[in-house]
């Protein structure tokens, strides 16, 4: 590894990284409304800068009908369930109600709530794969038409989940979802922009994704992505300003955000097709730091994503030991690794997504070494 190089592994950061050569093209969009001088009223519809073929473009990437701008995917659920709420609970046809997988973010579980939406979690395998049951759905969803007498108004699936990186069985839950015609939400935000996707081939009707947690973008921005009738639904216009849709307050991303994701979007589209390599490295590091370390990996196996989550006793065993939490934090910072969550050591949280193999050797290799040096001297004479 170079010695000026540092090792970004923090799963919610290592995705959303900017190249450096756009970087530098971003400075004269830093303002407010840079992007904003030749708007006729629409942000999508803008083509100088050309938003309008940005939008075109990642509605061909994400393989999809319509594609908007968000503030992140977060915003893109809220945005979708709230829509979704006025046009079929509020009018009686379905059940105030989201069935989503049992792995679900909590920004999923918020956006609901801000939706007035009731949430109904399906189950997981047991400790420690932690895997959606796809068969669940059509459990929870029965269960949802016995108590109210009419279907819930979305099911929702995590692809990955941000917890132990499980892809769960996609279509079969959509087709499970389909045959009781409830409408699919996707939350992937750690899979849009890492790996290639397909909106369409899910048969599911909204994706979210996340540009500043897995689409090299600076933040905050994130891509929504819908295939069929609910567009319409979900993208109507106002009454008064007819230009203007009204779930999207107007314009969503303005200035560098939307730049970012317009420069960056060739980038991505070469870097998905990597990600064999990518999970090869997960793979890598996952087997050398339970062999190496005794490490305990949660969620699937075999690894199909990068983000990496450990049990990790012999960390807990020295944190009390030497009663420094912070230890494994401030020894890794000195060896210019970054990303791990200070404080914790019973449970590590990693993403190889940026480590080529020799990183990865340094990684696990500075573990090792970390780990029985502090074992055999402990805290004042290591």
């Amino acid at each position: 590894m170079s010695q000026k190089k540092v090792l970004l592994v923090d799963p919610i950061r290592s995705g959303g990284v900017v190249p450096d050569g756009i970087k530098r093209e971003l400075l004269e969009y830093l303002d407010g409304y840079s992007t904003c001088l030749y708007c006729t009223g629409d942000l999508h519809e803008l083509r100088k800068p050309n938003i309008k073929k940005l939008v075109e473009s990642l509605e061909e990437f994400i393989d999809c009908d319509y594609v908007r701008l968000v503030h992140g995917a977060r915003e893109g659920m809220f945005t979708v369930m709230f829509a979704m709420f006025k046009e079929y609970v509020l009018k009686g046809a379905r059940a105030p109600v989201v069935v989503a997988d049992g792995n679900a973010h909590y920004t999923s579980i918020l956006a609901a709530e801000r939706s007035m939406l009731d949430v109904v979690f399906t189950a997981t395998t047991e400790h420690p794969e932690y895997c959606v049951v796809a068969e669940d759905y059509e459990k929870k969803i029965s269960e949802v038409e016995r108590e109210h007498g009419k279907p819930p108004l979305l099911a929702l699936v995590t692809y990955p989940d941000g917890y132990y990186g499980n892809l769960p069985e996609l279509k079969r839950i959509v087709d499970i979802c389909k045959s009781h015609g409830v409408p699919v939400l996707i939350n992937a935000a750690y899979a849009i922009g890492r790996m290639k996707f397909s909106l369409r081939d899910t048969g599911a009707d909204f994706v979210v994704g996340s540009g500043h947690k897995s689409m090299a973008c600076t933040g905050p921005i994130g891509v929504l992505g819908i295939v069929g009738r609910e567009a319409e639904i979900v993208l109507r216009k106002s009454k008064f300003k007819e230009e203007k849709e009204v779930e999207l307050l107007g314009c969503t991303v303005r200035g560098a955000p939307a730049i970012c994701l317009l420069k960056v979007l060739p980038y991505l589209k070469k870097r998905v097709v990597k990600w064999d390599a990518k999970v090869n490295i997960a793979r890598y590091v996952a087997d050398r730091l339970e062999k190496e370390l005794e490490f305990r990996l949660l969620g699937e196996r075999p690894r199909r994503h990068d983000l990496l989550h450990f049990e990790t006793p012999r960390l807990y065993e020295i944190s009390v030991k030497i009663r420094d939490r912070f230890f494994l934090y401030k020894e890794l910072k000195k060896r210019k690794i970054i990303g791990i969550k200070p404080g914790i050591t019973k449970r590590m949280k990693i993403s190889t997504y940026l480590l080529e193999k020799e990183d990865a050797n340094y990684f696990v290799d500075s573990l090792v070494e970390i780990v029985e040096r502090f074992e055999k001297y402990g805290f004042t004479n290591r």
